[in-house]
């Protein structure tokens, strides 16, 4: 196959890591179709499910505005998933359930940065992956363009690419009913905010 039937597919949360992937994917190439594919989790709970649909809602408007040519799917995972969880269980969820709805030819992007678990697991992830395309007569090739990026790297470029904050949700125990905002104690709320912290303190270094 050619390159011109090469699709971009990112697989997509609403997070920082994920959005940051897709928009520079989007404004790399404006004209260019990329793929976006979430999962809804059924088992999690339901406020941050709600939240991280409304976050993926917003930058698809964001993205429609700015003139990003985006094809976006979500995959409703209602099953409890909830067994023992060795390895790398969400990578290993994530891409399995993407798998059958990937294009024969795709490149898939992953938002990883450096400070994740997953490295330990690459390596089989990527035969894995490999092996399973094969099993759909698939060509996929994976890529992990936030690599060598820290958590503070991430969110400096989210702001400079100025995306709205109601793009991005990342809370994994969101509270409240009506209005639903982050705990603030969860992992993800605590890595946000010592990234941040980290960022006020290289600004104030930069003068």
């Amino acid at each position: 196959m050619s390159k011109d039937t090469e699709v971009n597919v990112v697989i997509w949360s609403g997070g920082w890591d994920s959005t940051l992937v897709l928009d520079r994917l989007c404004s790399a190439n404006p004209d260019r179709l990329v793929w976006a594919h979430s999962i809804n989790w059924d088992m999690l709970a339901h406020e941050k499910v709600t939240k991280e649909k409304v976050a993926r809602k917003n930058y698809l408007k964001y993205a429609k505005a700015k003139g990003y040519n985006i094809s976006h799917r979500t995959i409703t995972v209602s099953a409890d998933m909830g067994g023992q969880a060795l390895g790398y269980a969400q990578g290993l969820a994530w891409i399995s359930f993407m798998i059958p709805y990937l294009p024969m030819n795709s490149i898939v992007h992953l938002g990883y940065y450096n400070a994740d678990g997953f490295w330990e697991y690459e390596d089989k992830f990527n035969k894995y992956v490999k092996a399973a395309g094969k099993i759909g007569e698939k060509k996929i090739e994976l890529k992990y363009p936030l690599r060598y990026m820290s958590k503070c790297d991430i969110i400096e470029e989210v702001k400079s690419r100025h995306i709205p904050m109601s793009c991005i949700w990342t809370c994994e125990n969101p509270k409240g009913k009506k209005i639903i905002h982050a705990c603030g104690k969860c992992r993800p709320c605590r890595k946000l905010k010592t990234a941040e912290y980290e960022s006020s303190l290289n600004k104030a270094v930069r003068g």
